[in-house]
């Protein structure tokens, strides 16, 4: 479960769908020979920087950092308890990440300023074949396009936690000695907003059936090319991708957080961020959202059905696809009761469990009686589909039927009842096979982080709509008309297929709106790693990010059941955890030129 275990062909396709996970990159070129050696040395060596790519488990212990919030308790001790206790800080942060993005950073940076004559380079390679030297060039040309896209990801990662962070464009010590100072996070974001559009009119439009340019021209190689049936190059981003993480910095930008005096113009630019995603007619192909919010992340098929894929109406827009080595995600996820044992590394609250609407859109509530006698019936549906609950099935027993979880107290999933047993009374569903059997040794199938997709463009688009013009509003934005106002953007989430939520209402506030958008949000995107960040952009009070998480106690009197819930673990959180602090390290190797955030020093 861990990144470091996972086979990812240099964290995505580099020959053939069937070798998408059997590739291993060799690490070990020098910084100057990489180039010499033609075509392939070249490529491996831009793909290396998809290697950055971290998936949602790269934490201590298998920890999500769903367990650094309101979404979930960690269950083991482990270094993302220091989030929980408030002892985390500039020596030890759970989710240190600076160091590793600025290395991502400085590989592309190396791969740029190596392959400016890529054409040049590719003669020696392959001048007796025209073909192939139209091809080579064609690849290298959209990869480095892609690595620009990385890198605006790799700083996009770097502020949402830290803030303004310095602008490296050039290669550096891979130490990472001689970072200037620190840019301002509105710097960093027109940074990330011009590589997007930059990398945006390089990047292949799509990958499914490309073909080479047939004019001979480099960079005319395109989609669904007459006569291909060429899918090796599924997983690597596209154009869609590009405008996708856009809209995500401009969102940041005009957010609480970093907008502390509420510029309406900067909810303004991320409207119609948003809008020029989702009124380009070469993105229609991503706009439906996938009918099964499960199948987004899991699949009885082929990885390569978890990429973006252009025609398959999953809106699936860029993702680390990974194969587990043996049943890992299904071992630290699946009731403790399982043949086998699973173990509730990442145990859902009952925070999460509260903020999921009745399915006719009401609000669920412990006042109601009705509610609190039957809490898990007549719930949205993408509760089931992503919690396991008492007495709902998930697994399977040894003789393969289907194994109802039992955690009412007492039962062989029960709070308590042993090591690696649920801290809060539930498990998490979302990213397992969800009917596997842990007793067989068979590996499970493939699945993937999805870290961009359509539902999360909509509900961006819908918050920065709300906020620049209210909720009904259609304008002309950038002289094209509004494809949706905010709330029939966040509609079109909810009437997904298998979850055919009510629509909002119209009428309502902006204030009323942004609260529906904010738990749509919570509920839409749980454990994908947007929560944590959510709630400090939106500068959520002090006293709401320090409320203890809870779970539910399940007493079971013959075939009815109560339930009670209590305080799991107190949280501290305090003003200053907003932001990440800086890495000491990377203080002191910068003698002081990079300045701690506020109220770490």
């Amino acid at each position: 479960m861990r990144f470091k275990n996972i086979l990812i062909a240099g964290a995505l396709i580099l020959t053939s769908c069937s070798d998408f996970l059997d590739q291993q990159i060799d690490m070990n070129y020098t910084e100057d020979n990489f180039i010499k050696s033609g075509y392939n040395s070249i490529r491996e060596y831009g793909m290396q920087s998809y290697t950055f790519l971290r998936g949602f488990t790269n934490y201590d212990g298998n920890a999500m950092l769903a367990g650094s919030c309101d979404e979930a308790d960690f269950t083991r001790p482990a270094q993302m308890q220091y989030f929980n206790m408030g002892a985390w800080g500039e020596f030890n942060n759970p989710d240190n990440v600076f160091s590793h993005y600025y290395k991502g950073i400085r590989h592309v940076n190396l791969f740029l300023e190596k392959t400016v004559n890529f054409q040049e380079l590719l003669v020696k390679d392959t001048i007796t074949n025209m073909t192939s030297y139209i091809s080579d060039c064609d690849d290298i040309f959209r990869l480095r396009a892609e690595a620009r896209f990385l890198r605006a990801y790799f700083y996009m990662e770097l502020i949402k936690r830290y803030g303004g962070v310095p602008i490296v464009t050039t290669v550096l010590p891979p130490s990472n000695e001689g970072l200037p100072a620190r840019n301002t996070f509105d710097q960093c974001v027109d940074f990330i907003v011009s590589e997007c559009d930059t990398a945006y009119k390089y990047m292949a439009d799509y990958w499914v059936n490309y073909g080479v340019p047939a004019n001979g021209k480099m960079g005319d190689g395109r989609g669904d090319s007459p006569g291909s049936t060429d899918m090796s190059r599924l997983g690597r981003a596209e154009k869609v991708a590009a405008k996708a993480l856009k809209l995500r910095a401009l969102l940041y930008a005009a957010s609480p957080l970093n907008n502390p005096d509420n510029d309406v113009e900067k909810w303004k630019r991320a409207a119609a961020a948003g809008n020029e995603f989702l009124s380009n007619p070469a993105f229609q192909p991503w706009m439906n959202l996938n009918f099964s919010y499960w199948e987004l992340f899991t699949t009885q098929n082929d990885l390569k059905y978890l990429t973006s894929q252009k025609g398959r109406n999953t809106g699936i827009i860029f993702t680390v696809p990974f194969q587990l080595n043996g049943n890992s995600m299904e071992r630290y996820n699946y009731p403790i009761g399982a043949p086998n044992g699973g173990q509730a590394v990442t145990a859902p609250s009952q925070n999460l469990i509260d903020a999921f609407e009745m399915s006719n859109g009401t609000p669920f509530s412990w006042d109601n009686p009705a509610h609190a006698a039957n809490p898990y019936i007549g719930r949205d549906p993408r509760f089931r589909q992503m919690i396991a609950y008492n007495n709902s099935v998930f697994g399977k027993n040894t003789d393969n039927t289907d194994r109802m979880v039992q955690s009412y107290e007492g039962g062989p999933d029960a709070i308590g009842v042993k090591a690696g047993a649920t801290t809060t009374g539930y498990y998490l569903k979302k990213f397992s096979i969800t009917n596997h059997n842990l007793s067989l040794s068979t590996s499970v199938k493939p699945k993937a982080w999805v870290v961009m997709r359509i539902a999360e463009v909509l509900l961006n688009y819908a918050e920065a709509m709300n906020e620049a013009y209210g909720p009904d509003a259609k304008p002309v934005i950038d002289n094209v008309a509004a494809v949706y106002s905010a709330r029939e953007a966040v509609n079109r989430v909810r009437a997904r297929q298998d979850v055919n939520m009510p629509a909002i209402p119209v009428g309502l506030t902006p204030e009323a709106l942004r609260a529906r958008i904010r738990n749509e949000r919570r509920i839409e995107l749980a454990f994908e790693e947007q929560r944590p960040f959510d709630v400090r952009r939106w500068m959520l009070p002090v006293e709401e990010l320090s409320k203890p998480i809870q779970g539910i106690l399940v007493k079971r009197n013959g075939n009815t059941f109560t339930y009670e819930k209590f305080d799991v673990e107190e949280r501290v959180f305090e003003p200053k955890m907003y932001r990440y602090p800086i890495p000491f390290e990377e203080i002191s190797k910068s003698k002081g030129v990079l300045e701690q955030n506020e109220g770490w020093n």
